[in-house]
């Protein structure tokens, strides 16, 4: 995703809420930090310039201005006269390790015991951030999942995943009626390796949207990798869950 096809979504202009306490520059910067935070606009993407992102967002330059000084403040974007504004940050996390089963049980749970609702699932080129991981080139296409997951009619969690093509086994009808782990399995795939951080991050316009909350609220965020027997990565996904509605749990041995 580039900036320009970003910015040309309509509905951008009626995306603000000026009758919630968070100010209107800071909604905007939510939501420029969130799309690069998950690599959706990746590493040495050129920024929109203030007088864009006002007419985008229909917001005044002073409010444009104030939300990209808050990104370069906090380290994502680069700002050099004459040459423009840059994304400058990578996803570094540190991750975690955690026994393979126990994981694949708790997967399982949650998928008995809730329900999900497709947004998005095609065949597409992903951002750069995602080409690196999977050691892929700019042309290569995985299969793209946006979903979202509720418990008794209420959302909790939205999902963006990227895998690598494994047939028609793994399709958007599929996945309401198993697991991704189920299909994964029935594939034949083989997954030795699970890599995941967790962190926090705030509720953009797209995330409010569709979690049905207020933008600027606190949500935690699960990049989460699984490789094959090969130790090639076979899927990623970002999950990002409303805290008032799911918590995560480890159990640590100490032997």
């Amino acid at each position: 995703m580039t900036f320009e096809e970003l910015l040309s979504d309509p509905r951008l202009g009626q995306a603000l809420k000026s009758d919630v306490p968070t100010p209107l520059y800071h909604q905007v910067y939510l939501f420029l930090k969130e799309k690069i935070h998950l690599g959706e606009i990746p590493f040495g993407e050129k920024m929109p310039t203030e007088h864009q992102l006002s007419e985008a967002f229909s917001v005044s330059r002073i409010t444009a201005k104030r939300a990209m000084d808050e990104l370069a403040e906090e380290g994502y974007i680069s700002r050099r006269r004459g040459k423009g504004s840059h994304v400058i940050y990578k996803h570094r996390a540190e991750q975690l390790k955690a026994p393979l089963s126990g994981l694949l049980e708790n997967l399982k749970t949650l998928g008995q015991e809730t329900e999900v609702r497709s947004i998005t699932f095609q065949k597409a080129v992903p951002p750069l951030d995602i080409q690196e991981r999977f050691g892929i080139g700019p042309d290569e296409e995985l299969i793209q999942s946006v979903r979202v997951r509720m418990s008794d009619g209420q959302p909790f969690g939205y999902y963006v995943s990227w895998t690598r093509d494994i047939g028609e086994l793994y399709s958007e009808q599929s996945l309401y009626n198993s697991s991704r782990m189920e299909i994964f399995r029935k594939a034949g795939i083989q997954l030795d390796k699970v890599q995941q951080s967790v962190t926090a991050t705030l509720s953009n316009m797209d995330t409010a949207l569709v979690l049905e909350i207020p933008t600027g609220r606190p949500l935690l965020l699960l990049d989460r990798s699984m490789y094959d027997a090969d130790g090639k990565l076979f899927d990623h996904l970002y999950a990002i869950y409303r805290p008032d509605k799911y918590q995560f749990d480890m159990e640590f041995s100490m032997k």
